[in-house]
């Protein structure tokens, strides 16, 4: 008797224009962009930490930075409102 193996079903990124349009606009309703100008190599540097540290992208470790200096300079939580 032959042994069945059993697969998972793998589910596809979906891709295309379609996708493409869909995510821009997810983005766009939930998050603003901020461009940050750095010495050339630094960005680099900075996503090496981020991944060392354990932060899931570069830009969640900027985000958490930023917070983090706010707190020590202020002795509060950095809140904002939705626009």
């Amino acid at each position: 008797m032959a042994e069945q193996q059993t697969q998972e079903k793998k589910w596809t990124i979906p891709r295309g224009p379609a996708a493409t349009a869909a995510k821009n606009r997810y983005r766009d309703k939930n998050y603003d962009r901020a461009e940050l100008a750095v010495p050339k190599g630094f960005k680099a540097r900075m996503k090496e930490i981020a991944k060392e540290q354990g932060y899931s992208s570069y830009n969640s470790y900027v985000v958490e930075a930023i917070k983090e200096k706010y707190k020590r300079d202020t002795g509060e939580e950095l809140t904002w409102k939705e626009e």
